[in-house]
């Protein structure tokens, strides 16, 4: 439980008076709960002894009976409503520290960590900890002063009936503190299977155009069968420990009912207890005794689970970006430079990049192209600090990139991935999320330069339909414009194709080059691309293969040397070099 607690501080120290509001009025309702059996206790003294009369009944038992039941409500419902507030803004602090932890990892974290399995820690273990954090932990504490209370009392009234009643309910802590190991291990298994399990629906939910292309639903079927089975299993299991052993606790419960009682009545006949009244006010004691002891065992078995969602949370709450970030904010991009850069990816024994160097000044055009595999989506990346870099190996206006701020320096950069990321959203939504302030007029200026303008009729809803998520109504080439129509209308001072017209076909790419010919002349444009006339206007180009860049120069110094660059042209320029748009 310290464990949970120490991983929850940084929580508790910025909330500590909600903590307090309920524990204040949580007090008060344990104190306020003992009450009710002093007033019983009266009324059946008063019984015994003949002394019950009409006065008596309306303002010894009833008016008093009435004022504390009233309190009870009042203290209890302003106690929930601050325990609940507390669960709610834990539970936005949780979701908000976990997407902040996410979005500020590099692409090493994305390598570790399956998307299934994330959005299983948002839903599943940020539930649990939620729970544990708000309910759980302040329930405990209060139920523990509400069993020493009430068990002071009891000792109050006869110190041996009092641990006799105790000794039998003391197995409900002992049976929790034997089973931590196996509901522990237990748990854990369910949180890795249910990970499993998502990250194999997420996959065929993202993939299901692929699986139908392919016949493979059967197959597919069976697999998320497969994982399904597993947490199945896993979960059964777990709550087979709640099956055997919540009978028992009963039992245990029943137990102590029937000591109190036998032997209460056995000291009752003897003398020891003075009147009826005292065995009376300890059977009920026992039952506010029994009841929270109860709640405590099984609310520890839920801070066993409750630990290891707090530590697969805390696994990506402490995955520490190795990217290094900056203090220095820029506002221009003037020149590009890599010196002697090599990089290699975790796990692999060989570089991607290997001793790139080059320079691009603003308003140049940089080319690069290579085989499939030889480091060009790799060398980009670099530029949006999406992977770590050694120092003195990339220069931003003459500035090492580890001192500049990540954020002012991708605010400069407007990047269209392989991967084209589209929302299900509008197609005018998913242009302006490149510049959320521009007016109506820029997306549409946008999405012309883009060369998407003779697309919007044949939409059912011209600008307004909505894509789908990944923009599975469109086609190939119209997800790639969309992308770069977002890009155009951001207008930073780099623009970053990345294999982007692979999907268009050559009129349509002719247009888009055009485009940035005349509409970023004066800005930094970097161009990856297989299709080499995609990159023939360049000022420079370098051509990357394993990593190394073994041509370099314009379209003409670059056919002049006869090599990959010359042989791939003119491959191209035979067939065509035309693809009919996806």
């Amino acid at each position: 439980m310290f464990r949970f607690i120490k991983s929850m501080m940084w929580f508790i120290k910025k909330n500590w008076y909600r903590y307090v509001l309920v524990l204040f009025f949580g007090l008060i309702v344990s104190f306020l709960t003992l009450l009710p059996t002093q007033i019983i206790g009266i009324l059946t003294d008063a019984v015994e002894h003949n002394e019950v009369t009409k006065d008596f009944l309306i303002y010894k038992v009833l008016i008093p009976f009435i004022v504390v039941i009233v309190l009870i409500y009042l203290m209890q419902l302003v106690k929930r409503t601050c325990m609940n507030r507390l669960t709610t803004t834990l539970y936005y602090a949780l979701q908000s520290r976990y997407m902040d932890s996410i979005l500020s990892q590099d692409q090493t974290f994305f390598s570790n960590f399956a998307s299934g399995d994330l959005l299983t820690r948002a839903l599943g273990d940020i539930n649990t900890v939620k729970f544990s954090g708000g309910n759980r932990l302040l329930n405990i504490f209060l139920e523990l002063v509400t069993v020493f209370i009430t068990f002071i009392a009891m000792i109050l009234i006869d110190p041996i009936l009092a641990v006799a009643s105790f000794i039998p309910l003391s197995c409900i802590l002992v049976i929790n503190i034997m089973l931590k190991i196996k509901v522990t291990e237990n748990w854990k298994l369910v949180r890795e299977k249910t990970s499993d399990m998502g990250n194999v629906v997420l996959e065929s939910i993202t993939n299901v155009r692929t699986i139908r292309a392919y016949s493979k639903e059967e197959e597919n079927l069976q697999k998320n069968l497969k994982y399904s089975e597993e947490a199945y299993i896993a979960e059964k299991k777990n709550l087979k420990i709640n099956v055997i052993f919540q009978p028992l606790f009963q039992f245990i419960v029943m137990l102590s009912t029937v000591i109190c009682f036998s032997l209460g009545a056995y000291f009752y006949y003897i003398g020891r207890l003075d009147n009826l009244a005292s065995l009376v006010k300890f059977a009920m004691y026992l039952g506010l005794f029994q009841t929270p002891l109860t709640r405590i065992g099984n609310m520890i078995n839920n801070f066993y689970q409750s630990l290891i969602s707090a530590d697969r949370l805390n696994e990506v709450y402490n995955s520490k970006n190795k990217v290094i970030d900056g203090d220095i904010k820029i506002s221009e991009i003037k020149s590009i430079e890599f010196k002697n850069m090599s990089y290699t990816y975790d796990n692999d024994s060989f570089k991607t990049l290997d001793n790139i160097s080059f320079r691009l000044e603003s308003g140049q055009t940089l080319g690069i192209v290579g085989k499939t595999g030889s480091g060009k989506s790799t060398l980009v990346k670099q530029l949006l600090r999406q992977m770590p870099t050694d120092n003195n190996m990339l220069y931003i206006n003459d500035i090492k990139v580890e001192d500049i701020d990540k954020y002012s320096l991708r605010e400069l950069i407007s990047y269209v991935p392989q991967e084209h990321v589209l929302f299900s959203r509008s197609v005018f939504e998913n242009v302006k999320l490149g510049k959320e302030n521009s007016t109506d007029e820029e997306v549409f200026e946008a999405i012309r330069r883009a060369d998407f303008e003779k697309d919007i009729d044949n939409l059912s809803d011209g600008l307004d339909t909505v894509v789908g998520e990944y923009g599975v109504t469109l086609s190939g080439g119209q997800k790639q414009r969309l992308s770069i129509a977002r890009a155009f209308l951001k207008n930073s001072d780099i623009l970053i194709l990345d294999d982007s017209l692979s999907a268009v076909d050559g009129k349509t790419e002719a247009n888009i080059i055009s485009s940035i010919k005349k509409y970023r002349k004066n800005k930094t444009n970097i161009i990856v691309a297989h299709r080499l006339s995609a990159v023939m206007f360049s000022d420079h180009i370098i051509v990357l293969d394993n990593g190394k860049i073994v041509e370099s120069g314009n379209h003409k110094e670059l056919m002049d040397l006869h090599g990959w660059y010359y042989t791939q042209f003119t491959s191209q320029e035979m067939t065509g070099g035309v693809k009919d748009e996806a």
